[in-house]
This record gives structure tokens, sequence and C-alpha cells, in this order.
């Protein structure tokens, strides 16, 4: 028998009622048998009609279990969902497999997110293969919104403005650039600026690490670099074990190779520690790896468990990690980039070498005081990373609790993807966006501008890049520096590709040739 009482209590008791007195008249069998299915039909039906309703962004229909992932098949990502956004709006809802997702499209809706409602979507998603990448998110790039997330984003910071202090900054961007600019002029010809480039970023960024410097043909190097470039490429189109539990059982050759490349980086990196620890002296902090030798020392000699759970050897492994790879990818790519931007504009670079001949004189290498009389050279390099962005969907945030953004609601556990692409090339934001032009981010007297709210590289919010008060000096100090002792052009005939490569996570530029025609 029906428990009447029961349901009139719950909310919708008419419709409950009605749907349990039709499934009481047709189902047959034995009392219990007709019980358990009344009682299951009303459960059901109690679940539906009492669950939290939301206004969810639209978005395009997915196939079962597979949700949108063949609308990818044949375009990147933040190119199909630019397409999409003139249909669905700014805000867009697909699926993943089984994973639900929404794409910010606009800068309004993006500036709610990671501005306004910061707090709610500074989260990252803990998928299986970040996990594996980030021994169980023990990173900064890849960890959870936490306190041991906090305090390792604090340390990091700290370790950063000590390297952005004094001379520290001109001294290795002189160091690595010599060496660079050596290599250079020893090209008598066309060449592949890549490893030159790589060498020069890399070099910084060591030595801002482990206190260390490299040589083009060191074994370290080129592993590592040829580690970046291949993780880049494995990577780039997203890991199905992600999307496809089942796979976990049996993993894909993509996945081995993955790993297989995480595990050759992160030794290295234990190896500069453990070289590290050997010679460590609290009173001669000389790099970023003692700075973070130093936190854990000073824990342990406090005797806080809490603070040395959260600065285990694991976290410094991974901290370093990411100040390594973030410090050398995005930044090689985006010079990269840029110099075949000029290769490509010899107008524009003409201005650049002006700039650059005026405010130097008869230095060889520019100084971070310079920086102020190099407007034009930084407005080159702003358009670089509006027009080729390296990282085009940034990387995932996850909403930490139910929230909103352009009117619709976001439930939590939600993954939320910043299109930094169509940011960029939004033809209301910039007039002519797939024009290379400088001029866009200077002021009438030449001085740059105030920054255009769309141009977002860095992203924003808690989740701001780490690295951007050192990579936008190195940058614009390594490019006037390369353009103060070269005129680069393109080799007659050259036929350039410029479809996307490096999948949906980057945007690399595909292998090109220049000549770098010495100017001294």
């Amino acid at each position: 028998m029906l428990d009447v009482e029961l349901l009139q209590r719950l909310p919708y008791s008419d419709q409950l009622l009605d749907l349990a007195r039709r499934c009481e008249k047709w189902l047959p069998g034995s009392l219990t048998g007709r019980a358990v299915l009344v009682g299951t039909a009303v459960g059901v039906a109690v679940y539906l009609v009492t669950k939290k309703r939301y206004k969810l962004p639209p978005g395009p229909r997915g196939w079962p279990l597979l949700g949108n992932m063949l609308d990818f098949q044949n375009t990147t990502m933040y190119e199909k969902m630019n397409q999409w956004k003139t249909k669905y709006g700014p805000v867009i809802m697909f699926h993943m497999g089984p994973e639900r997702m929404v794409s910010l499209n606009s800068i309004d809706v993006v500036m709610e997110a990671l501005v306004k409602r910061q707090a709610d979507f500074a989260g990252r998603p803990q998928s299986y293969s970040s996990l594996l990448l980030s021994d169980g998110g023990r990173n900064i790039v890849l960890g959870n919104y936490s306190p041991t997330w906090k305090l390792h984003r604090k340390l990091a910071t700290k370790a950063l403005r000590h390297f952005m202090t004094g001379s520290r900054l001109e001294v290795g961007l002189e160091r690595s650039l010599s060496k660079g600019i050596e290599l250079m002029k020893q090209q008598t010809g066309p060449f592949n600026p890549h490893n030159i480039i790589s060498l020069v970023v890399f070099n910084i960024i060591n030595n801002m690490c482990f206190n260390e410097t490299c040589d083009l043909e060191d074994t370290y190097f080129k592993d590592m670099i040829s580690g970046l470039d291949a993780f880049l490429h494995e990577f780039g189109s997203g890991v199905l074990e992600d999307v496809i539990p089942p796979l976990r059982l049996f993993p894909t050759q993509q996945l081995k190779r993955l790993m297989k490349l995480a595990d050759q980086f992160f030794g290295y990196i234990r190896r500069d520690i453990e070289k590290h620890r050997r010679t460590f002296s609290k009173d001669n902090i000389r790099d970023f790896c003692d700075a973070m030798l130093l936190a854990q020392e000073e824990a342990q000699e406090e005797e806080d468990p809490e603070v040395m759970s959260q600065i285990t050897d694991s976290h410094v492994t991974m901290t370093m990690g990411d100040i390594m790879e973030a410090g050398v990818d995005t930044s090689r790519y985006t010079l990269l980039w840029t110099l075949l931007y000029l290769a490509m504009h010899p107008d524009i670079q003409k201005k650049v070498h002006e700039e650059v001949d005026q405010t130097l004189g008869q230095r060889r290498f520019p100084r971070v005081s310079d920086r102020s009389d190099l407007p034009y050279t930084d407005a080159v390099l702003h358009e670089s990373m509006r027009i080729s962005t390296v990282p085009p969907l940034g990387l995932p945030h996850t909403t930490l609790c139910d929230t909103k953004v352009g009117n619709y609601d976001i439930p939590k556990g939600t993954m939320v993807i910043i299109n930094h692409y169509a940011l960029h090339h939004d033809p209301e934001q910039w007039r002519e966006p797939e024009v290379f032009s400088p001029e866009r981010f200077l002021d009438q007297t030449g001085k740059m501008a105030a920054k255009p709210e769309s141009w977002l590289p860095f992203s924003a919010g808690r989740r701001v890049c780490l690295g951007e008060s050192v990579a936008k000096p190195e940058l614009h100090l390594l490019l006037a520096g390369i353009m103060r002792h070269f005129k680069v052009s393109l080799p007659p005939g050259t036929k350039l590709n410029f479809a996307p490569y490096g999948g949906s996570f980057a945007n690399v530029p595909r292998g090109f040739d220049i000549v770098a025609e010495s100017r001294s």
C-alpha cells in the first residue's frame, strides 16, 4: 500500500501521488515486488522534482559517452569555440566524454569570472593525467586551490622578486644573450632559430633556478628541450584516459610516452636539487632552488608538522619543475613568433632598429632602465602575444562552488576554459585583428598606451601567471638585444605554414628558417 501521508509532505505531492498510483495499478507480481518497484519509481520522481535547477549555458548537442569530442577532429578547440560563439554567445557549455565544460569567449564574461568572482573560479581540474604528472597535484600550475598551493605560490613569488632585485636579471640576460648572438653570427646562411633561441631562454631560467648555464651541445640542454618539445606535441590534443576512464586499465601509448618524458624531466630536476642540498648555505642564497630549500629547512626547524607536510621533497621538485617548464616554453615560443613577424615585416623591423640604436647609443646590450625608452619594441612584443598567443586556452579552471557568469549558472566542479584566442581576435575589441600592427598598443605620443582590457596572455585573478613579472622584461630586453645586433629576413621563396601546431594546448610556430645579417 502507498504511504500517502509521506508523499503528501513532499513537494509536487499531487504529481507524485498520481505517478505512484499509476505504477501500483499497472505493475503485476507479488505485493513485495510491487512495493519495491513503486518505491523505486517514487524515489526517482522525488529526485527529479526536488533536485536543484540550474540555468545552464547554451551549447552544441553531443553524442552519448563521447560528448562533443568528434567536433574537434579537424580543428582546434579554441577555433571551434570561436565559431560556436556566433551561435551560442560568449558563454558555451559542451562535453568531453562525461566531463561538463564551459568556455568563456569574450572579455566581459572572462573578467566577471576571473576578477569579480575570482574565488569561485580559482580551482584546477584534478584530471587523471594532471594528477599523474604532478605527483598528486603537488605543484603550482596544476595543483588545486588550497593552503598548500597558497604557500608554494607565496614562496615562488618571493624567490622571483629576489631574482628581480639589483642587477641579477641584467647579468643573466647579457650572459645568455651573448652566447646566443655569437651562435647566430656563426650561421652563414638560412637557419632555423629554434635551438639558439631555446638556448638563450633556457639559460636565463636555468641560471635563475639552479645558477647554471649550458652550451648548445650539452646533453642536459638537448634532453630538456627535445623533451619539452615532445611533451607539447603529445599533450596538445588531450589525453584519452581523462575522458574514457576504462582506458586507465590499459594505458595508451600516448600516455606511456608522456610519463616517460615527465620521468626524464623530473629526473634532471631532482638531480639538480640534490646537488644544491650538498652545497646549501642559508647565508648564501644563490638561486630559486636555494630559496625553496631554505623554506623547507625553516619549516623543519620550527617543527611545524602542518607546514612540513606542505613542503616535502616532492613539493619542492614539482615547484621547481613549474618554474623551469613555464618559464622556458612560453618565452621561447613568443620570441620565435616575434622574430618571424619581424622578418615578414621589414618596415616594422626598421622602426625597432631605429628605436634600439637611439636608446642604446654605443652600448651592445640593453638594461632594465632602458625599457621605458623602448616603447615600440614593447608594442611589437604585445602584438606578437596577441596575434599568436602561445597558450591559446591558458590552463583550465574549476569552479569551487555553485556560481554564475554571464547570467548563467555554473555548478560546482565545472571545468572552465578561458579562450584567450577569442579575446585576442575579437573584431569588437580589435580593428583588423588578423593584421600585425604594433601601433595599436601606442598612444598619440608614441608611448605605450594603457593596456587594452582584451589583451590577456597572462590571464588574471588568483591564477594569474606567476612569471609575468619576469617574462615581460625578459622578452623586452631579449628582443631589443637581438635587434641591436641583427637584421632578420626570410630566405627567398619561403612559404610559411601558419596552420596551428601543438594541438589545442599550445600555439607553437612551425619550423622556419631566417637569415640573420649582422648589424655590427
